[in-house]
């Protein structure tokens, strides 16, 4: 797409920041598909992995998986919760001299820069659900809460920083719908959302690998007799850059409830994909008298270093408006449809059954990342995404008289390969274990607590060789990214 005549359309890893922004907002969710879905929407279904969300109906949070299933409601309630996300990241060099020679260490083969402490390593997410029956057959409801959610920061030195080292990704989702009983049986929902989305980007910005990248030997021939001649000031070492963006998106979601018998519920939910359009956001680059020097040299118009930037396939006017400190850049992102299958049963007067299956097809995701000063595409990254399906199995058992407790197991796969991984979206495949329970105060109050572990395979990042132009791809590196990742959540429910 790139050819050499146009690497000044990106030149330099600004477009990093839009790489790991474009690949983090086409995931979205700790939960539900992975890459960014969330799965603290419900403190009550955290307890279960998330099984039979759609049918359970345990408490008004049901909005957010099925809006059908608010029929089940005969009083009002009020279900409020938070969970605090634990998160640890490690990446494990697999190569000798991994990553930038720029002063900072580089990974020997085996070496593990860990990073699982510090205040930005756990994300707050609180959520508020409420359901309001208006007469015998239709419910209202309404739910805030996140939707999807990405908090990752590695070590500061870490091989793959040049790609990105911290993103902070939140999604959070306004809810407004309703449940009609068409019949005794048979329940239909529908759900409108207002969407918000949040991001912070951060990485290293390495200008040696950036000058190196747009020909061999480039960087040695500004630092050479040659770059002296033309006035060449001496290339900047690493400097942070950082994003920060918002946006919005409206949607809905369609729900169904089936109940063959009073012990047996299936729900079903639909939910289309969201079109985020418009949204902005402010790129800044931790400027220096250094990299000042250096934009003015690459803005120079002397016929000599026209010629020497003409060699390199380089406009140096626009390479230094692209290194400007702070621009304005704008996004259009899609997120995927979801598909909700849940089942559940009250198998004895003690235990409840209940699974659930989900697809989310990613596939469809499109990516688009500019500059709003000229429009001017900042990235081009391959994009092997495959739909995400997970299969969820939980259960309920009632303890003693006031005291439910919950379990599940959750598999889902990821939707990224290894050829295309970038360190800042370290999806791959998983498994969830949770558990939780219920403890009701009384007949109007109850109190739940749940825990949840998100257990990773190891996620090979530093091969994708595709991303173009070439001078944003990162560097050289080569490594496993694994995140250790707990959810621990309380909340409680009153009826009125």
């Amino acid at each position: 797409m790139h050819s050499s005549a146009r690497r000044t359309d990106s030149l330099f890893p600004l477009t990093r920041v839009a790489t790991a922004t474009l690949l983090s907002l086409a995931y979205c969710t700790f939960a539900h598909a992975g890459g960014t879905a969330f799965d603290a929407t419900s403190i009550s279904a955290m307890g279960n992995a998330s099984a039979g969300q759609a049918a359970e109906a345990g408490d008004a949070s049901v909005l957010f998986a099925n809006p059908a299933a608010l029929t089940r409601f005969k009083r009002a309630e009020l279900t409020q919760g938070a969970a605090v996300i634990a998160i640890g990241t490690d990446y494990t060099s697999t190569q000798n001299n991994d990553g930038a020679d720029s002063g900072a260490p580089q990974g020997q083969n085996g070496q593990v820069f860990s990073r699982k402490d510090g205040y930005d390593a756990a994300a707050l997410a609180p959520n508020l659900f409420i359901a309001i029956p208006i007469n015998e057959k239709l419910v209202m409801g309404f739910g805030a809460s996140a939707s999807h959610g990405l908090v990752i920061h590695y070590d500061e030195n870490f091989p793959g920083r040049n790609q990105g080292r911290d993103i902070d990704f939140k999604v959070t989702r306004l809810n407004l719908g309703f449940g009609y009983k068409l019949s005794p049986t048979l329940s239909w929902g529908l759900n409108g959302s207002y969407e918000r989305y949040f991001q912070s980007i951060k990485l290293k910005l390495n200008y040696r690998e950036a000058v190196e990248a747009l020909a061999p030997g480039s960087a040695a021939l500004l630092e050479g007799p040659a770059g002296a001649l033309i006035g060449a000031p001496p290339i900047p070492g690493e400097s942070n850059a950082g994003l920060r963006m918002f946006g919005w998106a409206f949607n809905a979601q369609l729900g169904g409830l089936w109940e063959p018998t009073e012990n047996t519920r299936v729900g079903i939910s639909y939910r289309p994909k969201t079109e985020f359009t418009g949204n902005r956001g402010k790129f800044k680059l931790d400027d220096s008298p250094e990299q000042a020097a250096f934009r003015a040299f690459l803005n120079s118009d002397s016929l000599i270093n026209n010629l020497a930037f003409g060699a390199l396939g380089v406009n140096g006017p626009q390479a230094a408006g692209d290194l400007a400190p702070e621009q304005i850049i704008k996004q259009e992102i899609s997120l995927p449809d979801e598909l909700r299958l849940s089942v559940f049963h009250h198998a004895t007067p003690k235990l409840d059954l209940m699974a659930t299956y989900t697809r989310q097809d990613f596939s469809v995701t499109t990516l688009n990342f500019v500059r709003e000063s000229n429009g001017r595409t900042l990235e081009n990254i391959p994009q092997n995404f495959v739909a995400a399906e997970s299969y969820r199995v939980g259960l309920n058992y009632k303890l003693y008289k006031r005291l439910t407790l919950r379990a599940g197991y959750a598999i889902e796969n990821s939707v990224i390969d290894d050829a295309t991984r970038i360190t800042i979206l370290p999806d791959s495949d998983r498994q969830y274990f949770a558990f939780g329970g219920q403890f009701d105060l009384s007949r109007d109050t109850s109190i739940h607590f749940a825990y949840q572990k998100l257990d990773t395979d190891p996620a090979p990042v530093g091969n994708n060789t595709g991303i173009t132009p070439a001078e944003v791809r990162g560097g050289d590196f080569q490594g496993n990214v694994q995140l250790d990742t707990h959810f621990f959540g309380i909340g409680f429910t009153e009826r009125f």
